[in-house]
C-alpha cells in the first residue's frame, strides 16, 4: 500500500474506532514513517554522542532491494510478513497469519512509552499484508509470475510501467522476482483490477473489494479490541459500525491517481469531516504529513562544505546536532519502537514459526 492508506487511511480508521485526534495522528505519521525511514547509518552529533538510526525501507531504485540480509531485516519484518507454519510456503506473506496475530497481540502490551509508535509500525505491516499476500519478501521463483492485466497509474509522471522499465535496464529481469516486482504496482493501487498467472494457476484480484476494504474493517475491528484494552487514548464517543462507512470507503478508494494525488484527496475529505468524527478538532482540520518533521524536531542538520569536509560524504555532507529533548522525541520513539518490532520478528517469531534458525 502507499501514502494514502498508510498515512491518511490509517488515521480515518483510529478516528472511527475511538481514538483521540491528537493519537491517530501520531499512529498514522509512525505508519507512513515506515516507508520514509530509509538510512541505517548511525548519526554522530557534534553537540557529544551518536544515535544509531533503524532502517525500515529502501530507496526506490537501491540494489539492496534484492539482497537477502536486507530482505530479512526490512522487507520481510515490515513490509512482506510471513505467515509462517510449516507448509512450503510458509513464507508467502498473508494477512490472516499466526505470526501476524502474535505480532498484534505483542504490540497491544507494549511499553507505554512506545506504545503508539509500535501501533503505527505494526498497522503498516498488516495493511501490506492484505496488499501484498501470495508474494514472498526477498528475490525468490516464486514471485516470478506472469502478469496478464494491468492499470496504468494516471496522473503519475513516473508511471509503475516506466519504472519498472527503468528497473529492468539497471538489474537483470530475475530481480523483479523480488516481493511482487513481477506485477508492477497493481497490488498498491486500491482501485486496480488486474490479473496474474503462476505456473497453471490464474488469480484474477479486485483490489476495493478484495483486499483494501477487508484491510481496512480487520484494522477497524483490531483497533476496536486495541482500545477497549488501552481506554487511556479514547475519545469516550458512541462507535459506529464499520459497516456504517462502508460506501464512503468505497467511494475514496475508487479515486484513480498518484499516491499524492490520492493522499490529497484523503486529506481534503478528512477536513471536510467527510467521516463524520463525533469529536472533530483543530488535528482533523490541520492534518498532513511531511516525512521530515519528526526528524527536524529532534535533530539539528548543518550543510557543510563538499570541499573541506569530505569525510561527511555518506551524511550527504551534513553534521548534525541533537536540539532538546531528542531522547523524548517522536523521531527518537519511532526509531525504538522499529527496532522493538524487528528483533520481535526476526529473533522470536520467525524462530517460533521454524522460518528461521533463532
Amino acid at each position: 500500500m502507499q501514502i494514502d492508506i498508510h498515512h491518511s487511511g490509517i488515521y480515518v480508521i483510529c478516528r472511527i474506532s475511538g481514538m483521540k485526534s491528537k493519537f491517530a495522528e501520531i499512529v498514522a505519521y509512525a505508519s507512513q514513517y515506515v516507508d520514509d525511514a530509509v538510512f541505517k547509518y548511525a548519526l554522530k552529533f557534534k553537540n557529544g554522542g551518536y544515535f544509531k538510526q533503524v532502517q525500515t525501507a529502501h530507496k526506490l531504485l537501491s540494489p539492496k532491494n534484492f539482497d537477502f540480509d536486507e530482505a530479512l531485516e526490512i522487507w520481510m519484518p515490515f513490509h512482506f510478513l510471513p505467515k509462517g507454519g510449516d507448509s512450503s510456503d510458509g513464507l508467502v506473506t498473508a494477512p490472516d497469519s499466526k505470526i501476524m496475530a502474535l505480532l498484534l497481540e505483542d504490540i497491544r502490551c507494549s511499553s507505554p512509552s512506545h506504545l503508539l509508535y509500535r501501533l503505527g509500525i505494526g498497522l503498516h505491516c498488516f495493511a501490506d499484508a492484505f496488499s501484498h499476500q501470495d508474494f514472498m519478501g526477498f528475490n525468490d521463483s516464486y514471485n516470478d509470475v506472469h502478469l496478464i492485466q494491468s492499470v496504468e497509474e494516471k496522473g503519475n509522471k513516473e508511471n509503475p510501467g516506466r519504472l519498472s522499465l527503468r528497473l529492468l535496464d539497471r538489474w537483470s529481469s530475475d530481480s523483479m522476482s523480488m516481493g511482487h516486482g513481477e506485477v508492477l504496482n497493481n497490488p498498491d493501487l486500491p482501485y486496480a483490477e488486474w490479473a496474474y498467472s503462476r505456473g497453471s494457476k490464474t488469480f484474477r484480484i479486485r483490489n476495493t473489494e478484495e483486499r483494501y476494504l477487508p484491510a481496512l474493517k480487520n484494522i477497524y475491528d483490531y483497533l476496536n479490541y486495541f482500545l477497549g484494552k488501552n481506554s487511556q487514548y479514547c475519545a469516550h464517543f458512541k462507535i459506529r459500525a464499520f459497516e456504517d462507512y462502508l460506501e464512503k470507503f468505497r467511494w475514496i478508494l475508487s479515486f484513480k491517481g498518484s499516491p499524492e494525488e490520492r493522499h490529497r484527496n484523503w486529506l481534503k475529505k478528512i477536513k471536510e469531516n467527510y467521516f463524520e468524527f463525533a469529536d472533530f478538532d483543530d488535528t482533523d482540520r490541520n492534518i498532513g504529513y511531511d516525512e521530515k518533521r519528526w526528524f527536524s524536531q529532534a535533530v539539528e542538520a548543518i550543510k557543510v562544505s563538499k570541499a573541506t569536509h569530505h569525510h561527511y560524504q555518506k551524511y550527504d555532507y551534513h553534521m548534525f546536532r541533537k536540539k532538546d529533548g531528542f531522547e523524548d522525541s517522536d523521531w527518537v520513539k519511532f526509531m525504538q519502537a522499529a527496532a522493538e518490532h524487528q528483533f520481535l520478528i526476526i529473533h522470536c517469531l520467525l524462530p517460533e514459526s521454524g522460518l528461521i534458525i533463532g
